[in-house]
């Protein structure tokens, strides 16, 4: 109770503070927002005015500025799930013409829509997470959402930095699928294009998805993996199209869940682009998203006749990412998102099992260490994120200090920031840094596949390892003393960093026995078990 009330006086003050701010002008452009006396809600959108104010790059914008990028209608609603409980609030719009139609324009030099997202960043300082996500994202090559830092006012009252975004869409310019009809519900044109995703549910009570045949492979709890439909809309899609959509997607989970998913014609990579589920990895990975995988995670499928695989992607929802969620380890650099379930077993929403399945590929391996290790001499240089980390900070150098002003939650507790708190938004910029330094250094020496001085035999904690016989001519006794029951992914890479096997095993709290066969020549090999705390290493040698 005292919490709460906590919670109620720093929300009231800060409004209060924010009622007797004066903004006049910024570097960024504005967003001037009027809802004539009607409260926002969420669900259904009100009607409201709204001006945008961008003179150009080095230019200043004042708020007595004309709207110069956009002066019209929208309709507008509060967005998001968890992030709506903040004071400082997620808005979701759609530009609309004078008859309250919705209005296709380019905002902010974006290409042409009409739906748009303002993001709020309350409990993510930095005011980066998101914007930097997409940008790593979209240097994998792939589309993520175009982002602009704004400032905005709300009924004559600033409200501080939001993050202008794309909502995710099928178009030319974003999801780059076919365009669907009503009308098709037959032959080829059935078949594409969709969106589809994992998510938290809306609420509503129509139908809106179906759950997959094949539970989580954490799933002690009864727990189970619902897709929900995006594109067509739930109040567009037809029934033939959600039948083959349905069905689509059952039979692609039955050939990764086979025993022959390997088969390169045969298995799971006929139903499923690997290129786009390594991305989708890879960038929850580097940001050890709590809510990759599992929560805000979408798929597209484009017709037969263009591609009949089912891609992974848009990457979406890195806010409490990046070392910024204070429960199931996430604030910890080392260790592994998609094995979320060994920390949180009791957590509703758990990991579906696609990504360990294709893990145990060695095909999906060798792809995974690949495209990091191009990223790392490339965009994903720690120097280049640092140096992008810096010219957006420096960016938002003057916008930041009236936003904390606006909502004085520096140095502040916000769910579910970890602590220390830093005081002062250098202080968070200077903890994203550190962490993401960090975490790559960790991803250097503990990708699958990859080796390198880390590979070396280490400890950690929550579990312990013996080995025999070692040296050993084909198969290994593993006895592995776990202290909690857990998801582990036991990897076999040869000296030269090259993944020979992988395999995942589901370890019970205590003593656990196993049988490992190992394939391969004679030589030296590494054992490897991944876990959700880290990566326990030992040298192992085979015999002829």
């Amino acid at each position: 109770m005292k919490h709460k009330l906590f919670v109620i006086i720093f929300a009231l003050v800060a409004c209060l503070k924010g009622h007797s701010q004066t903004f006049t002008s910024s570097n960024l452009p504005i967003v001037i927002i009027e809802t004539s006396g009607v409260n926002i809600v969420d669900n259904p959108k009100i009607t409201a005015k709204m001006k945008v104010i961008n003179n150009g790059v080095g230019k200043r914008n004042n708020v007595t500025d004309n709207a110069n990028d956009y002066n019209g209608l929208v309709g507008i609603e509060f967005r998001g799930s968890s992030s709506q409980s903040f004071p400082k609030k997620p808005y979701g719009f759609e530009t609309r013409d004078d008859k309250g139609a919705g209005l296709t324009v380019s905002l902010l030099g974006f290409p042409k829509e009409q739906d748009w997202i303002l993001y709020p960043a309350y409990n993510e300082k930095t005011l980066l997470h998101n914007v930097m996500a997409m940008q790593m994202f979209r240097d994998m090559g792939s589309y993520a959402s175009r982002t602009q830092h704004v400032e905005m006012v709300l009924n004559g009252k600033y409200e501080g930095v939001y993050v202008l975004m794309e909502k995710i869409k099928r178009d030319g310019d974003r999801v780059s699928i076919t365009k669907m009809a009503t009308t098709d519900n037959a032959g080829d044109a059935l078949t594409g294009g969709y969106i589809f995703k994992i998510d938290k549910t809306t609420g509503s009570d129509q139908p809106l998805g179906w759950t997959s045949k094949i539970k989580p492979t954490e799933s002690r709890f009864g727990q189970v993996t619902n897709f929900y439909y995006d594109y067509p809309s739930p109040a567009n899609i037809t029934p033939q199209q959600k039948v083959y959509l349905k069905t689509y997607v059952d039979s692609a989970e039955v050939a990764l869940s086979a025993v022959n998913f390997r088969d390169p014609k045969n298995g799971y990579q006929k139903f499923f682009g690997v290129s786009s589920f390594v991305r989708i990895f890879l960038m929850n990975e580097v940001a050890k998203n709590i809510d990759g995988y599992r929560i805000s995670t979408f798929f597209h499928k484009d017709r037969h006749s263009k591609d009949r695989r089912i891609k992974a992607g848009p990457a979406w929802d890195y806010d409490i990412a990046f070392g910024n969620a204070d429960y199931c380890s996430a604030e910890r650099y080392q260790g592994w998102s998609y094995l979320f379930g060994s920390e949180c077993p009791e957590d509703y929403w758990q990991v579906p099992f696609h990504w360990k399945r294709m893990l145990e590929d060695s095909t999906f391996s060798k792809e995974l260490r690949g495209q990091y290790t191009a990223l790392r001499k490339g965009a994903w240089k720690t120097t280049r994120l640092h140096a992008t980390i810096d010219s957006l900070a420096g960016y938002l150098d003057e916008s930041q200090k009236r936003n904390f002003v606006r909502w004085p939650v520096l140095g502040v507790y916000v769910w579910p920031n970890p602590r220390p708190l830093p005081t002062t938004y250098q202080g968070q910029i200077t903890n994203f840094k550190s962490w993401l330094a960090a975490r790559l250094d960790w991803l250097d020496g503990y990708l699958f596949g990859t080796i390198t001085a880390n590979a070396e035999e280490t400890t950690i904690e929550s579990l312990s390892l013996e080995v025999s016989p070692n040296p050993f001519s084909e198969q290994l006794n593993l006895k592995i003393r776990a202290n909690y029951k857990m998801e582990a992914m036991l990897e076999i890479i040869d000296s030269n960093g090259r993944t020979i096997q992988n395999n995942l095993q589901i370890l019970e709290n205590g003593t656990n026995n196993l049988t490992l066969p190992v394939q391969g020549a004679a030589g030296m090999y590494f054992l490897r078990i991944h876990t959700n705390k880290g990566v326990l290493s030992k040298k192992i040698i085979k015999t002829n």
